[in-house]
């Protein structure tokens, strides 16, 4: 067989996956009686992993030869039994794996399924638990590196370097449990990150210069919102990091980075054209001021374009003129962290807003027709008793948004509150550190059980749910407002698993 041009000048093109690996072990946030998970977070939609699709879009468009694969296990539905298969299909060279802390578990197992098949294989974890424990993570024997940090330049320079036989460790971000050693005693600190982050992170400052993520590699799966009115849901993220310092929030970013309006329309109108029918902004914070809001509207009114979208923003950015130009450029609902319903609570938790405005957003909401979704939590510091629970979900019936999620507080490592609940002795600061190393089921998220323990706030979660939304009133005019079948058929889902 004639050798290809790239082989005779010594180049071997690599089999590279990208692996958002399945959801089979997740740790249990949220317990019902038996223990298992009340609320899942499949049960509010399905979303796509946009972090990994970046990394393996930049090294599309970086490097050229490889035979590039990308696969959603949770959103194709791919189990840990299917992965064997998936694997000796592909043969991979290279594999990056995403995740979360709390989905260690299935992260480690798809790394070992890869190392049994092809053992050779050089096997590297990226996304969010790299940065929230980063000597750990470099510790775990089924990793050859890991990436802390945004992995777009650093994942593609890290494959470069594998190519050629070079040094890894001189990669910005790209650590092995060698390299990560050198740095336990430096005392690094970034600030553009939680104090989570002691070593040199990957870090992209112009959003502008990355390629848009290639949507062909998921083109197939149908992403969906249970706040959606399509099957066809892209999400887009226009913004990286936030700002704030909401003392509940594990987000690593905090320096906060936009991208051009004329980019984020750009990639619209692409995925309208390979034919979404519906976008949600994905950014931790979309609204960071009412300018940006405006300067999005412009841009997507001068080109015509039109198409449902919706996003997650702050009620203390908003003004009444944004509202009125997100509302005319197509905007049909926005999420709004209420998190608590008085001010002494919002103080707490570092929200930076307070009741009056809380009410503001939501009146103009409505007279604009805009949908409203309140995000609250129960089980803070400020609630010693049920009848402080049940005071702020009155507040909740108050302002009576379309939808409300509710959520139990969790106290999550190298965040202000998780630091306050280790000095009062309420969580035990070793069970993280200890699990990560070796990570096993039966691992719970902490709650803040000073006044009323989590087996309560858990059941309180379930009432104030049912509560909310089987009011009579609440389902009349739920009915009147479906405007497809998707959004029935999706309503009903949503009713089954509140029976549930």
């Amino acid at each position: 067989m004639a050798l290809s041009f790239m082989e005779e000048a010594g180049f071997a093109p690599m089999n590279i996956l990208i692996l958002n690996p399945p959801a089979e072990h997740t740790v249990i946030e949220y317990p019902n009686a038996e223990g298992e998970e009340y609320l899942e977070s499949d049960d509010f939609g399905a979303f796509p992993p946009l972090g990994a699709l970046y990394v393996l879009s930049h090294l599309e468009a970086h490097t050229r030869g490889h035979r590039l694969f990308f696969k959603d296990c949770v959103g194709e539905r791919i189990r840990h039994a299917d992965l064997p298969a998936l694997i000796r299909d592909i043969q991979p060279d290279v594999v990056g794996i995403t995740s979360f802390t709390i989905s260690l578990i299935d992260v480690i197992k798809a790394a070992r399924t890869v190392r049994e098949i092809v053992p050779t294989a050089h096997i590297c974890m990226g996304g969010h638990h790299p940065i929230a424990f980063p000597y750990e993570a470099a510790q775990l024997p089924e990793f050859d590196s890991i990436v802390v940090g945004e992995g777009e330049v650093a994942f593609t320079a890290l494959v470069e370097a594998l190519e050629q036989g070079n040094d890894i460790t001189r990669i910005t971000g790209v650590y092995t449990r060698e390299s990560m050693a050198a740095w336990r005693e430096a005392n690094y600190r970034d600030q553009r990150f939680l104090g989570s982050v002691t070593v040199p992170p990957a870090y992209v400052d112009d959003l502008d210069a990355l390629p848009f993520p290639n949507r062909e590699y998921i083109r197939h799966i149908d992403y969906h919102s249970i706040l959606g009115v399509s099957h066809r849901l892209a999400t887009i993220i226009s913004t990286r990091g936030c700002p704030y310092r909401c003392t509940f929030c594990d987000v690593p970013y905090k320096r906060y980075r936009r991208r051009s309006a004329a980019s984020v329309a750009d990639e619209v109108a692409r995925c309208l054209a390979m034919g979404y029918r519906e976008i949600h902004f994905y950014d931790d914070l979309f609204n960071v001021s009412p300018r940006k809001v405006v300067e999005f509207c412009d841009e997507v009114e001068r080109r015509g374009l039109r198409f449902p979208w919706s996003f997650r923003g702050r009620t203390n950015t908003v003004t009444r003129e944004s509202l009125e130009r997100a509302k005319r450029a197509g905007c049909r609902l926005i999420s709004f962290g209420v998190e608590t319903g008085n001010d002494a609570g919002l103080e707490d938790l570092q929200k930076g807003t307070n009741i009056a405005q809380v009410e503001q957003v939501f009146r103009w909401c409505r007279e604009l027709g805009i949908l409203r979704v309140a995000d609250f939590m129960i089980g803070l510091p400020t609630e010693k008793t049920e009848a402080d629970i049940e005071r702020n979900l009155e507040f909740a019936l108050k302002i009576d948004p379309d939808y409300c999620q509710v959520a139990v507080l969790n106290l999550y490592p190298n965040t202000p509150l998780y630091d306050r609940a280790v000095e009062q002795g309420l969580v035990d600061p070793r069970r993280w550190k200890e699990w990560v190393l070796d990570p096993k089921p039966g691992f719970t998220v902490d709650h803040w059980e000073e006044f009323i323990p989590a087996a309560r706030q858990m059941e309180i979660q379930r009432r104030s749910y049912r509560r909310f939304y089987f009011r009579p009133g609440y389902i009349v005019r739920s009915i009147f407002n479906i405007r497809s079948f998707y959004e029935f058929k999706i309503k009903v889902q949503g009713v089954l698993k509140l029976f549930r």
